[in-house]
């Protein structure tokens, strides 16, 4: 196309030079007149100009107005239909390209325009006949027997097409794009043979080429033909030993063969070479993920593991500051339970590139498990300095202030985070949750209330905004019919949660139905190892006279953990302090 460019800014200089030159005589003369040829050429020649500038409304108006004066002006029929294929009007364009080829029928640039607008009409016969035609009436065009060919693949005519491919290739010589088209005719076909042969013959066209012998062998390795395969891999490997391709090729060989040292060697190799892309070894090293993690059988698993880690590292050896390298070591890190080594490592890969949002996101992620609750938040402020709208972020920033009980801080960072979550329900709810949290620890419960109201209002059956809000309300003995209401539905959607029982159970404890809390309390209090679960046990029993099983709970409670500031007072003195 930049040829027709070219030659449409000739037209231009030449037009617009030569009625530069007639304007001029015009001006002097005073009785000059234009025959309808040189209008037609002058109103073309200004279509042209407005074409180049874009201006195709007023092109279009010349061009019509040059048609007018020379109907037969094929350049002229070309350029409208031009213009209606850039506005979309393919109709039109196929009205005017045809009468262009009519007039001018050796003019390849006609038939390749009338080709385009048949191919984006989806009428393949016409778009087939278009490129015969071109062949057949304009010199030196079989190049296009190659559109052709691919024309009759839409059409579901392998034969043809690979007639027309044959006749491309007399024409412009074999190559690896000609046989991969040619390979994959035959397999539809179910011609593999025919297929292998086509490989051979690049082969023997290009024998100092490991290309040509990389796509033969892929081929053969998909069709499971190992030992023919093998062959010219070795041949090839003799000749350019470090080949990346070729022993990643043999490292599949070997495992097939049930050679696993060998295997491993190869794909180490693979690894090992800076010609491979890192792109290609990320995803050998995904698939090895997915089998690690889908891997039943012990030993089995403990192999891949060690294959994942093994080549991940040598992942950031050969590829240092390549910022994917250092994501995918993290992932495999963590994978493999080694979160400390995972999270060092995508500190690596942000450190590399500080635009990876979703490896961000894992070290903040990491952060919250290890309990790195400083790292989380000087973490999350650097994420948001890279990006400030991510409400994931500003979650994890104000998480980190809630843990260090800086409630103020974590609201406003909450507050900032919502703003963000347009579409997302789910976050908005989880937001609405932890501000309500936040202004319970403050002894703000108005505003505690009003926040869980509002998560309530976008998610009414949400179980963990039910829980908290009801045993919230327990714990300060206000709305306890409600809060009653809000427990019973989360358990009985989930009737073995022992959270969620412990939450019921207290309510009714605070409600002095004691006998009903027991009960429950009795279905849980077995098979749970949380401190406040025990310990609101054993207030129920010391509620119901059953001191020593009481403070036997309460001693039991203490030795778990995570309980009440009473629980030594309760133990000595053998009685709840309220």
């Amino acid at each position: 196309m930049k040829r027709v460019k070219l030659i449409f800014v000739v037209f231009i200089l030449f037009f617009v030079s030569g009625y530069a030159q007639f304007s001029k005589k015009k001006k002097a003369v005073g009785d000059v007149y234009l025959t309808p040829i040189q209008q037609s050429e002058y109103d073309f020649a200004e279509g042209m100009k407005e074409y180049l500038l874009e201006n195709y409304i007023k092109a279009l108006l010349y061009f019509e107005k040059s048609i007018t004066n020379n109907p037969n002006g094929a350049g002229t029929h070309y350029m409208i239909g031009q213009i209606y294929v850039k506005q979309g009007n393919l109709y039109k364009a196929l009205e005017y390209i045809k009468k262009a080829v009519e007039i001018n029928d050796s003019n390849k640039y006609y038939y390749l325009l009338l080709a385009q607008v048949y191919e984006r009409k989806q009428d393949f016969n016409e778009a087939a006949k278009t490129y015969l035609n071109l062949i057949n009436k304009v010199p030196n065009c079989q190049e296009y027997y190659y559109e052709l060919a691919t024309i009759n693949l839409i059409q579901g005519k392998n034969d043809e097409a690979l007639k027309n491919f044959d006749k491309f290739e007399k024409a412009t010589g074999i190559s690896e794009e000609l046989v991969r088209q040619k390979q994959q005719i035959y397999l539809k076909q179910g011609k593999l043979e025919e297929a292998i042969k086509e490989g051979k013959r690049l082969i023997a066209a290009y024998p100092d080429d490991p290309r040509s012998v990389l796509l033969l062998a892929e081929l053969l390795l998909t069709n499971e033909k190992y030992a023919e395969c093998e062959k010219i891999l070795t041949e090839l490997l003799a000749k350019n030993p470090d080949d990346p391709y070729a022993q990643l090729y043999m490292s599949d060989i070997y495992r097939n063969k049930g050679d696993e040292d060998k295997a491993d060697k190869a794909l180490e190799k693979v690894f090992k070479s800076e010609e491979l892309s890192n792109d290609i070894k990320v995803n050998i090293l995904i698939n090895k993920i997915r089998q690690f993690s889908s891997e039943t059988d012990q030993d089995r698993k403990e192999k891949l593991k060690y294959d994942c880690l093994n080549l991940s590292s040598i992942l950031t050896v050969t590829h240092p500051k390549d910022s994917k390298s250092w994501a995918m070591n993290g992932d495999v890190l963590a994978i493999c339970g080694k979160s400390n080594d995972a999270l060092l490592s995508y500190l690596k890969a942000v450190s590399l590139d500080y635009s990876q949002y979703k490896v961000w996101q894992q070290v903040l992620t990491l952060d919250h498990e290890l309990n790195k609750t400083d790292s989380l938040k000087k973490h999350s402020e650097k994420s948001l300095e890279y990006f400030p709208n991510n409400a994931v972020f500003w979650f994890y920033n104000g998480l980190a202030y809630q843990l260090m009980q800086d409630y103020r801080r974590s609201i406003t960072s909450f507050e900032q985070g919502k703003k963000y979550t347009t579409g997302d329900k789910n976050m908005l709810v989880q937001f609405c949750s932890m501000i309500g949290d936040c202004y319970n620890s403050l002894k703000e419960y108005k505003k505690s209330d009003d926040a869980f109201e509002e998560a309530l209002k976008e998610d009414a059956n949400n179980h963990l905004v039910l829980n908290n809000y009801s045993y919230y309300l327990s714990l300060r003995n206000d709305k306890m019919d409600y809060a009653k209401k809000m427990s019973e539905k989360v358990v009985k959607e989930y009737p073995d949660n022992p959270t969620y029982l412990d939450t019921y159970a207290w309510i009714l404890y605070m409600m002095k139905e004691y006998e009903k809390a027991k009960e429950i309390f009795e279905k849980i209090e077995s098979k749970t190892n949380n401190g406040t679960i025990v310990e609101h046990y054993g207030d129920v029993l010391f509620k119901l006279g059953e001191k020593d099983k009481a403070v036997e709970q309460w001693k039991r409670a203490k030795a778990l953990g995570e309980t009440s500031e009473w629980i030594d007072k309760k133990i000595s003195d053998r009685k709840i302090h309220e």
